[in-house]
């Protein structure tokens, strides 16, 4: 059996001793360097870099609360959003138009107001503006700016003027379309267009017309930007005053007409 030398082992002893009192006294003259410079270094303010990836924790949480939020495929507990998803505006080009004059149709049967008893099962709430565009808050001497460009309508309990916000932008395009001396002012001009409504009138605009007078001018008023959270296209509607140059859709308009004129048919015959 081998036994280590006790003088070597004292040695040893002794080495490792020496080594740990060198090692000690490194981290002390460390710890004081570090110490001396740290008021420097901070003095800096250097911006301090958080890590974009999740804790773990927070991930597997937001994981569990995405799957909670499902659909789960249909049926019971699926959110109204889902099921009829509102939109932020309504795009301003042809199909829009034809779109939203399609509604504007159905919804109001081409009344400006709600015909019938509110407590029929068929009866629909509906309210109607006249609406009108202009650059800025363009007043002078010769005109109030604002030109005639048709009628919006809000269905059941829909703000009128969430059916303002929601279809601003196609209105603002139709105007310039309807109205040449508006789209001569040019882009910039475009930029800066308001929105202005008054309550409904079997007035309509033609080709011919100019902008309001200062009198006529009063009673318009501008409309105000809200929320659309929860507003369906499909509620809102828009019809110009006439056709801008280029433009001939009237496909549901002329059935709704055809149908009124049989009715009065029907009751003209009834009664004779």
């Amino acid at each position: 059996t081998f036994l280590p030398d006790a003088s070597h082992h004292r040695t040893t002893m002794t080495a490792e001793k020496l080594n740990s009192c060198k090692n000690i006294k490194a981290l002390i003259i460390v710890a004081s360097l570090i110490s001396q410079f740290l008021p420097f270094v901070t003095s800096f303010n250097l911006p301090i870099k958080y890590s974009s990836t999740p804790r773990t924790s927070a991930h597997h949480a937001k994981k569990e609360k995405k799957k909670a939020g499902g659909s789960g495929g249909g049926g019971f507990g699926v959110s109204k959003s889902t099921s009829a998803p509102s939109v932020a505006t309504i795009s301003a080009d042809i199909a829009s138009l034809e779109k939203q004059w399609d509604n504007f149709v159905s919804i109001t049967d081409l009344e400006i107001q709600p015909k019938g008893n509110p407590e029929d099962e068929d009866y629909r709430h509906f309210i109607v503006s006249d609406v009108f565009v202009r650059v800025g808050s363009e007043n002078d001497s010769e005109s109030t700016g604002w030109y005639r460009t048709g009628k919006v309508v809000a269905a059941d309990e829909t703000d009128i003027n969430a059916a303002f916000t929601l279809q601003k932008g196609l209105i603002f395009w139709s105007a310039l379309h309807m109205w040449p001396a508006l789209a001569a002012k040019g882009k910039r001009a475009a930029r800066n267009l308001q929105l202005g409504y008054m309550p409904p009138s079997m007035h309509m605009a033609d080709e011919t017309d100019t902008t309001l007078d200062a009198e006529e001018a009063e009673d318009v008023l501008i409309s105000e930007k809200v929320s659309v959270h929860g507003v369906l296209s499909k509620d809102v509607g828009f019809r110009p005053d006439f056709n801008p140059p280029g433009f001939t859709y009237k496909r549901r308009e002329k059935a709704a007409l055809k149908k009124k004129k049989s009715s009065m048919e029907e009751i003209v015959e009834a009664s004779s």
